[in-house]
C-alpha cells in the first residue's frame, strides 16, 4: 500500500512509498524537514506529530516495549 499524506506541521503533501504492515514509521517532511509518525490503519493512515502519539503508535517506544516483553 502507498499513500499521499499531509505534514502535521506545515501541511505539505508528500507521497509515502510502499508499506505492507500496520507498523507505524517515521517520515521526514520534504518541505520543513520535521519528523512525524505515520501509522497505517485499516482504511488509510493516521498522522501524528513526533512526541504526540501513544506508545503503541510511536516506533521508538514500541520497539523498546516489544523488546522488553520478548514479543519481537
Amino acid at each position: 500500500m502507498s499513500a499521499t499524506i499531509r505534514c502535521p506541521y506545515c501541511n505539505a503533501g508528500q507521497a509515502v512509498g510502499e508499506f505492507d504492515s500496520y507498523a507505524p514509521f517515521y517520515v521526514n517532511c520534504e518541505a520543513c524537514s520535521r519528523r512525524y509518525i505515520v501509522e497505517p490503519v485499516r482504511h488509510g493512515v493516521v498522522v501524528y506529530r513526533d512526541g504526540e502519539a501513544s506508545c503503541c503508535s510511536d516506533p521508538e517506544c514500541r520497539a523498546t516495549e516489544m523488546a522488553g516483553s520478548g514479543q519481537e
